[in-house]
């Protein structure tokens, strides 16, 4: 699991999911579409308890680090 700063382990976790299909869609559909998808998925994260952190800039960063620049 990678740190894509989230403030838990498990928000870490979830957010690594979110970006394995992020990279996963990039492949398949392109870097454009799977970025547009990883940011609606943060967002929705977001809302959940525990987990606001979700869109932050960091978080951001890093998820865009892995997916775009991979």
């Amino acid at each position: 699991m990678k740190d894509f700063a989230m403030f838990t382990d498990q928000g870490n976790e979830l957010v690594t999911r979110i970006a394995a299909a992020g990279r996963e869609l990039a492949a398949a559909d392109g870097v454009d579409s799977a970025w547009e998808f990883c940011l609606r998925k943060l967002e929705t994260l977001s809302y959940g308890e525990g987990f606001e952190e979700a869109t932050d800039t960091a978080v951001r960063e890093a998820v865009y680090q892995a997916v775009v620049l991979g």
